[in-house]
């Protein structure tokens, strides 16, 4: 029978400042107890991907299962401003989610990667030992191709207000040059947007062989995941990773201005969970 869970917030000291954590508790946490840590998606999309997160949370917790996420400097509930964000320091404060769920009392630990959490995830998967699996959520592969998709909403808003029309190319000579750019309200800094350039699951997934439960969400039946998606699954197989990949219908949750939810991702993903041993 599915178990209580306990919900705690807490103020932890990361690198740059104090971060801001929620923790999902079982009942009983012992040596055998799983936590999830959430590696969570850029910008707009982790509000976007709270609830979904959130209902993750309610659902495994009651297994035995512990769920942790951080809001990363800059970002959330945490210390700092969006503009002061970058990079490595998200991956370091993702390493110290790590970390303090070891404090908790867990020492079975896992990542659920959102979006381009997918990315950090994986950067922190090649520090963090005796890591359980990873779970991958609509992951995105390459965080140039993300960069890209992220400065058109920006052309797209300026040429609806019949502004000058920039070219990808001409935010990120100003980047280049050492200067902010805002999309939607999002302070990108020259450390961010060149530590999300460079990161592609290409260059991460040559050494780590750990089980991954990869879900993508897909509109329809008739739809697939994308090509480049499979490539990168079969050539992490090939590296001899165990990776049960599922697709999901449902809408692109991480998109939808409005509260938009896949409770199948979460339905798929707990039998996933639960069925893992």
């Amino acid at each position: 029978m599915p178990s209580q869970y306990r919900i705690k917030a807490d103020l932890i000291q990361g690198g740059a400042g104090k971060l801001f954590a929620l923790h999902y508790a079982p009942q009983n946490i012992t040596s055998d107890t799983e936590c999830f840590v959430v590696a969570a998606s850029f910008a707009e999309e982790m509000n976007r991907c709270r609830y979904m997160n959130t209902m993750f949370a309610q659902q495994v917790s009651q297994f035995n299962y512990g769920f942790l996420s951080i809001d990363a400097y800059g970002t959330g509930d945490s210390e700092g401003e969006f503009k002061d964000s970058n990079w490595e320091q998200s991956c370091q404060d993702l390493l110290g989610a790590v970390t303090y769920a070891r404090t908790l009392g867990y020492q079975k630990i896992s990542i659920l990667g959102v979006r381009l959490g997918a990315l950090q995830a994986l950067q922190v998967a090649q520090e963090t030992k005796h890591l359980q699996r990873l779970i991958l959520w609509q992951p995105v592969i390459s965080g140039q191709a993300a960069l890209i998709q992220f400065l058109r909403i920006r052309i797209a808003a300026s040429m609806q207000r019949g502004e000058q029309q920039e070219t990808v190319q001409d935010l990120e000579n100003q980047i280049n040059s050492g200067q902010h750019i805002s999309v939607s309200g999002y302070d990108i800094g020259p450390a961010l947007f060149k530590g999300i350039k460079a990161a592609k699951f290409d260059s991460l997934v040559d050494s780590l062989v750990v089980p991954v439960g990869w879900f993508t969400v897909i509109t329809s039946a008739d739809r697939k995941t994308p090509r480049s998606d499979m490539m990168m699954i079969e050539k992490w197989r090939q590296k001899g990773a165990r990776i049960d990949h599922q697709e999901i219908i449902g809408p692109p949750f991480w998109l939808a201005h409005e509260r938009t939810l896949v409770p199948e991702l979460i339905e798929a993903t707990v039998r996933y969970v639960t069925q893992f041993y």
